[in-house]
């Protein structure tokens, strides 16, 4: 008998986020910021999430992922409504793509996988810890919080499900 590869994913949402893909023993497979598109034109060009780029990176992962945690995003005090529409449309531009590949998904507040690790909100300690667990990923940049805080998801992943023999 064969046996298969699970694998495990963690998507931080957003513009600048992140995802990582972990096999069922752990080890890295995908660390990616978030493929995107200009949108618009002349003064106006902006970004948004591309969904094709995404289930390309994703697409070899079909059919063997146990599940995915994609962070819970909402409003906070002060963000501008461009920017909550901006992460929003992310948001849901991650759940369709993982949907449309019969990824499992579960959405998951900062706080209940950042307690896991003893983490709180600030984004270099998250990046400090991924790095301590996974010294050869690529998180050398301040910038790579996103890339971290993917990569801790997924990790966090792998202690909440189980491969589906």
């Amino acid at each position: 008998m064969i046996e298969m590869t699970w694998y495990r994913i963690g998507v931080d949402p957003g513009l600048s986020g992140a995802v990582a893909v972990l096999d069922d023993t752990g080890d890295l497979a995908l660390l990616s910021d978030l493929p995107t598109l200009a949108a618009g034109k002349g003064a106006k060009i902006s970004r948004r999430l591309d969904p094709a780029g995404l289930a390309r990176l994703l697409e070899p992962y079909r059919g063997k992922v146990t599940l995915a945690l994609v962070e819970q995003v909402a409003a906070r005090p002060g963000q501008g409504v461009a920017s909550v529409f901006s992460l929003g449309d992310s948001f849901g531009t991650i759940r369709a793509v993982l949907a449309c590949l019969a990824v499992p998904v579960r959405l998951v507040p900062p706080a209940e996988w950042k307690r896991a690790y003893r983490l709180d909100s600030d984004k270099e300690r998250a990046r400090a810890k991924a790095i301590e667990l996974f010294p050869s990923a690529d998180l050398h940049r301040k910038a790579d919080h996103n890339r971290a805080e993917a990569l801790l998801m997924a990790r966090f992943a792998l202690s909440v499900s189980r491969p589906q023999h």
